[in-house]
C-alpha cells in the first residue's frame, strides 16, 4: 500500500497548512512508500537520504495542474493505495476510479457563498472520512449535511515535539514581563486592539513593566508601525519582522504570555490556532479569541483568557490579570504545557490520523 499526498499547500512556502502537510509527509515515510503531488515545483533535495518519498513536480498552467495530477494518479495508483488531501479544492485531481480518499478541512474554506456549498458538498461525499481541525470545523461540516462521509476531528500538531529540555528559564530572569506573537500580520490576528488597550493602561500607570515581541510580515504591518509610534509604545513594543526555526524557539524560551486574540473578519478565521499550542509547548499561556477554532487550543481560565478583542474593557481586564498577575500566568502556563502533552503532542495526533485512515 502507497500513501498519495495531493496538494496545493506544502513547503518550501510556509503557513499552517504547508506544516500539516509536511509532517504527515515525513512522518508516514519512515515505514511506508509515499508519492507526492505538489501544486509547485518541489526540489528533489526535500527527499534528503529519504528513498521512500517520492516526488511529481507538475510544470503545467494553474488551470491543467488538476488534470496533470489526475493522469499520473491514473497510472500509479493502485486499488488499495490511499489518496490523501489537503482541502477539498484537491479532491478535483482525484480520479473517480479511487475510492480511498481522506481529505482535511480547516474551518475557514467552508465560509464561502452558499453558491459553493453545492460544489464543495459534492466534492467531499466522495471520501471516507473528513479531517477536521477544531470543533469549529466539524460544525460547519455538519451543516453541509453530507451523508455519505464519515468526519473525526484531530487537531493539526504533528510537528510539534515535545520541548522539556528548552524550558528551563534563567532564574536571574527580567521582571520585565515579555509578550510574544508570531504570525501573520493582518486585521483579524487582534494585534490593534491590544495596542490601543496597552496604550491606555500604560499612560495610566496600570501595567508592569513590559515587552511586547512581534514577529512576522504580513499587508497590516505599516498600519502597526504607525500606531505604535501614535499609541507612545515604540519602548515596549518592537516588530521583529519575518523569522527562522532557531530565533522562534529563543523568543519561545523568554517569553511569558503569548498574544494573539483573533477574531472572524468578513471570511477570514482562524480554523484552530497552532501558534498557541506551539506556546503552550513552551509552559506559555495565551491570550486568545473567542472566535473559529481557537477555543480548542485555548480553554478560558485554564491554559490562557479567550476574549473578544473588540470589547476593550473586556480586553483590558484581561492584559492587566495577564502581565501583573505572575502566579496566575505560571498556573496557566503549566496547564497549558499538561494540555499539549496530554493531547497535542505530534506522535499522539498522528497515531490518531493513522487509526482514522485505516478504519
Amino acid at each position: 500500500m502507497k500513501y498519495m499526498i495531493v496538494t496545493q499547500t506544502f513547503p518550501p512556502r510556509t503557513g499552517g497548512m504547508q506544516n500539516v502537510m509536511d509532517s504527515i509527509c515525513k512522518r508516514l515515510s519512515i515505514n511506508n512508500e509515499v508519492h507526492i503531488f505538489p501544486d509547485h515545483f518541489l526540489s528533489k533535495k526535500y527527499k534528503d537520504t529519504n528513498f521512500n518519498i517520492n516526488i511529481h513536480n507538475n510544470f503545467s498552467p494553474k488551470i491543467l495542474r488538476p488534470y496533470v495530477k489526475k493522469k499520473f494518479l491514473k497510472i500509479i495508483c493502485k486499488s488499495n493505495d490511499v489518496i490523501i488531501c489537503d482541502s477539498w479544492k484537491s479532491l478535483n485531481a482525484v480520479p473517480k476510479s479511487i475510492n480511498k480518499i481522506y481529505v482535511f478541512a480547516h474551518g475557514q474554506e467552508f465560509l464561502a457563498k452558499e453558491k459553493k456549498f453545492k460544489k464543495i458538498k459534492k466534492s467531499l461525499n466522495r471520501v471516507s472520512c473528513i479531517i477536521c481541525s477544531s470543533n469549529y470545523t466539524a460544525n460547519l461540516i455538519d451543516k453541509l449535511k453530507i451523508s455519505n462521509t464519515k468526519k473525526i476531528v484531530i487537531p493539526p500538531t504533528y510537528s510539534l515535539e515535545e520541548t522539556s529540555e528548552n524550558k528551563i528559564k534563567s532564574a536571574e530572569k527580567s521582571e520585565v514581563v515579555s509578550l510574544l506573537t508570531i504570525c501573520r500580520l493582518e486585521k483579524r490576528k487582534g494585534i490593534l486592539p491590544v495596542l490601543r488597550c496597552l496604550s491606555n493602561l500604560n499612560a495610566n500607570n496600570l501595567l508592569k513593566p513590559f515587552r511586547w515581541n512581534i514577529c512576522g510580515e504580513g499587508l497590516q504591518l505599516e498600519e502597526l508601525k504607525e500606531n505604535i509610534k501614535k499609541l507612545n509604545l515604540s519602548d515596549n513594543v518592537f516588530l521583529v519582522g519575518k523569522i527562522n526555526g532557531n530565533l522562534k524557539q529563543k523568543f519561545l524560551e523568554s517569553s511569558d504570555i503569548f498574544v494573539m486574540p483573533s477574531y472572524k473578519v468578513n471570511n477570514s478565521i482562524e480554523g484552530f490556532g497552532i501558534s498557541y499550542i506551539e506556546a503552550a509547548a513552551y509552559r506559555i499561556p495565551s491570550i486568545a479569541g473567542l472566535d473559529g477554532g481557537v477555543t480548542d487550543a485555548v480553554i478560558d481560565k485554564k491554559t490562557g483568557w479567550c476574549v473578544d478583542p473588540l470589547n476593550q474593557e473586556q480586553l483590558a481586564n484581561v492584559l492587566r490579570d495577564a502581565i501583573n498577575n505572575k502566579d496566575q500566568r505560571q498556573k496557566y502556563g503549566l496547564h497549558a504545557e499538561k494540555n499539549f502533552l496530554q493531547y497535542f503532542l505530534g506522535e499522539k495526533v498522528f497515531r490518531k490520523f493513522m487509526d482514522a485512515i485505516s478504519i
